[in-house]
């Protein structure tokens, strides 16, 4: 076990680095719901984003949802943040943990514009009108521990994005775990995928 264990150790930077250096480079700039890039929760964000191995609260759902199949009680989060530019950001979690099937959660991300006026060549100062733009994102998150070291988690997002007259829409999901060690006085090692899903139509 120790050198399966070890030999993980050794491959996963090598796949890693392969991933990052092997990116499709055709769709440059065409890059959607980047809102959901914004980190949550305040010890996440303190800990400058190593938190995939440590979730285990209502933010979990962000960064491992793997995280919550520990939890034994009912969780609730709520954040709002001043965002560049004038804009805010807003997530809010529910963990509501099922005895003997599971855990499941519920999360709500928005990110809101203000009002900015509309230009056009001959009245760049505006022309009387204003429009908007937002993009909000709910899922639907389920996870559970196969056995006593071994948890795994999934999370399905619906994710729209506004401006003005235009709306797109698309799906996401995430896929984590999270495994349990004997190494090191219990070394806790997380994997996340997150925001995998279509193009926004």
């Amino acid at each position: 076990m120790k050198k399966i264990l070890i030999l993980l150790f050794l491959i996963y930077p090598a796949v890693l680095e392969a991933q990052i250096f092997n990116r499709n480079v055709s769709k440059t700039g065409t890059v959607a719901a980047t809102f959901l890039e914004i980190p949550v929760g305040a010890s996440a964000i303190g800990m400058g984003g190593a938190f995939v191995s440590v979730a285990a609260d209502a933010s979990a759902l962000y960064w491992n949802a793997a995280g919550i199949a520990s939890m034994q009680q009912m969780e609730f989060m709520a954040q709002h943040t001043n965002w560049l530019a004038g804009t805010g950001f807003d997530y809010a979690a529910l963990i509501l943990p099922l005895s003997g099937i599971g855990t499941f959660g519920f999360s709500f991300t928005s990110l809101n514009m203000p009002d900015m006026k509309v230009t056009t060549v001959d009245m760049p100062q505006g022309t009387g009108e204003f429009f908007s733009a937002g993009d909000m994102a709910v899922g639907v998150s389920y996870a559970m521990s196969l056995t006593d070291r071994f948890s795994i988690g999934f999370n399905a997002k619906y994710i729209q994005q506004k401006i003005w007259h235009e709306t797109a829409s698309g799906f996401a999901v995430d896929f984590s775990t999270l495994f349990r060690t004997d190494l090191l006085n219990g070394l806790i090692i997380g994997a996340a995928i997150s925001n995998f899903g279509t193009s926004m139509q």
